[in-house]
């Protein structure tokens, strides 16, 4: 018995859960009971036969007929990873008094919920009703404390009702050899249990509501042929990715194909095209043939001491990172007024803020992405502050920017794809693998095979997170970007007595732009001050007022502050539109008098309307 007590205390505790759930838990509630009889008979297998009888007493409080949970299941107190399982099938109900018997049944945790009656019929008189089923599991064969065939059973739970004249009745293949009976939260009290033959009686004249009952019988060992509980796999924290030699094995040879689909995706979908033959940074001469393959790894470059021929800083950035972003833009600013289009002054001492002017050299010859950005700068006047830039009126002056570079790199040929939605199938396809590990991994835990999901999990964020190098460039591409990162090569180490000049050029202007979007800047003005310093060259600044090269710290500074403050200008740009977009929805009416029109306050305030 006392190996059961836990198990029964579980059941109880399920019961009176769903007991909550179904009905009032309050007895003023829930009609009285005022007889209630359980007849049931124990066959050889072990089978029980369950006769319920009771009247429900309506006349005390009205209703449309019982509800009964019969429990299905329950926690095995010596292994929390196992459940007992009691199959009840068979269920039929009458009423020798002629109430409804419409019958609806429902699964909740693991319990049979029956309702009984029709919504629209309400009795205010006592009903008798008849509920018969079959039920397995409840024989404990040779109980090893007693020694016999036993059958211990709670035959009624936590009842919302009041119980009153109780009777139950169990009858088995051979005489009953032993009996006991209890009541109460913690089945602490006793209740009459007397035997005659292969018949078991229990009496009890008063059941209070929520008050268990339990029966138990005692046959000799054997009488039900050595008939076993039935179990099931119960899941729990514990278990739900419980490590085995299955699992584990199952785990790993997933694990590895996740990883070897990763890898054959990235090998065929995520590498630049190349020429292949051909040293890094040349493509095909007019008439020649080239083959194209996959990049195999990292190129070595030869230091370049030009950047890509015709091509301008902002699409050089984009093409290293195949991204667009604001430095390529700050970049591409700089390199408009050393060419000539615009001027740079700083607004201050300290080059905080700085004034850009448009000159009155045409825009013919500049890009449309140039050109586009040039006139969306200076639209309206010809001069301002680079903190106006902040105005809601420039709130497309960054994106529309960074789609324009993105079609010109397109245009040049240089991805096989655009960067932008390139990555996106990837990312899909990681997302859905993500989405198939989590239905895939709720079903494997009830069988303590979870960790067998994580894999295909693996899968998917592995796609999401690589998923931007799926933005794969062409074998053209590829050859400027080794052309690019030689001449990075040259900007990053060259010292000032390895400078190759170019007649008529100022190349630290000209090359500034690039030197920026290889976070060089700073470096390249240092060497052209020291240069400077021992006057062997002297830099070309009509650009730029407002700061003098050969204090390469100041320099540095003030194109470091022109670059942040067109960075958090363009963001505020756009804040500043979704702010006065949220304002112009909602609408506003402090300051304004009522009777103006215009709206009121919206706090509090309600709608009334029909449906």
């Amino acid at each position: 018995m006392r190996i059961l007590r836990p198990v029964l205390l579980a059941l109880l505790v399920g019961i009176t859960g769903l007991v909550g759930l179904a009905s009032p838990a309050a007895a003023d509630d829930n009609a009285p009971i005022t007889t209630y009889s359980i007849d049931t008979v124990l066959t050889e297998d072990g089978t029980a036969q369950v006769t319920l009888d009771f009247t429900m007493d309506f006349s005390q409080v009205s209703g449309r007929g019982p509800f009964v949970i019969l429990p299905q299941r329950q926690a095995d107190g010596q292994n929390p990873d196992e459940w007992f399982v009691f199959p009840i099938h068979d269920i039929d109900v009458s009423s020798p008094t002629g109430a409804r018997t419409d019958l609806y049944v429902e699964e909740q945790q693991g319990n049979l919920v029956l309702r009984i009656g029709e919504e629209n019929t309400v009795y205010r008189d006592p009903q008798r009703y008849v509920i018969t089923y079959e039920v397995e599991g409840l024989i404990v064969s040779d109980q090893p404390e007693s020694g016999l065939d036993e059958f211990s059973w709670n035959a009624i739970g936590a009842s919302a009702s009041r119980i009153s004249d109780v009777t139950v009745t169990v009858s088995g293949p051979v005489a009953v050899e032993r009996t006991a009976c209890f009541f109460g939260d913690e089945f602490e009290q006793n209740c009459d249990a007397s035997s005659s033959g292969s018949t078991a009686t229990y009496r009890l004249t008063e059941l209070p509501p929520n008050t268990p009952l339990q029966v138990v019988a005692g046959f000799p060992a054997g009488t039900f042929g050595g008939v076993e509980q039935i179990k099931t796999r119960r899941v729990t924290p514990s278990n739900m990715f419980e490590l085995t030699p299955a699992t584990g094995a199952a785990t790993g040879v997933l694990g590895l194909g996740a990883i070897a689909a990763l890898v054959g995706l990235h090998r065929r979908h995520a590498r630049d095209d190349v020429y292949l033959g051909l040293t890094p940074g040349l493509t095909p001469g007019r008439g020649q043939e080239a083959r194209v393959g996959k990049a195999s790894r990292k190129q070595n470059v030869a230091v370049a001491f030009r950047p890509p021929k015709d091509a301008r800083p902002g699409e050089v950035g984009t093409l290293i990172d195949a991204t667009a972003d604001n430095v390529d833009i700050s970049a591409t600013l700089v390199d408009l007024a050393v060419r000539g289009y615009l001027t740079i002054s700083a607004a201050d001492e300290k080059a905080r803020d700085h004034v850009l002017a448009r000159s009155s050299k045409p825009d013919g010859d500049l890009l449309p992405y140039e050109r586009q950005f040039l006139h969306k700068v200076f639209a309206g006047r010809d001069a301002k502050r680079v903190s106006d830039l902040k105005s809601s009126a420039y709130a497309g002056l960054q994106k529309d920017t960074k789609d324009a570079m993105y079609g010109a790199v397109m245009q040049r040929g240089w991805f096989k794809k655009h960067p932008q939605t390139a990555q996106l199938m990837p990312i899909m396809l990681g997302m859905a693998a993500l989405v198939g590990a989590f239905m895939l991994g709720v079903w494997l835990v009830q069988f303590g095979w979870g960790l067998v999901a994580i894999p295909l999990a693996i899968l998917g964020l592995g796609l999401i997170v690589t998923s931007g190098k799926f933005r794969v460039r062409t074998a053209t591409g590829s050859a400027v970007l080794a052309e690019a990162r030689g001449f990075e090569l040259y900007l990053r180490t060259a010292e000032a007595d390895q400078i190759r000049f170019e007649e008529g050029v100022d190349i630290f202007s000209r090359y500034l732009p690039y030197a920026m979007i290889f976070g060089v800047a700073e470096r390249w003005a240092k060497v052209f001050a020291e240069l400077g310093a021992m006057g062997r060259y002297e830099a070309d600044l009509s650009w730029y007022y407002g700061a003098n090269l050969y204090n390469s710290y100041f320099f540095a500074t003030s194109l470091g502050n022109l670059t942040q403050g067109l960075n958090e200008a363009m963001s505020q740009a756009v804040s500043s539109a979704m702010q006065e977009g949220l304002q112009s929805a909602t609408g506003s009416s402090s300051g304004f008098s009522g009777f103006s029109g215009g709206g009121g306050f919206s706090g509090g305030g309600g709608s009334i309307g029909s449906w």
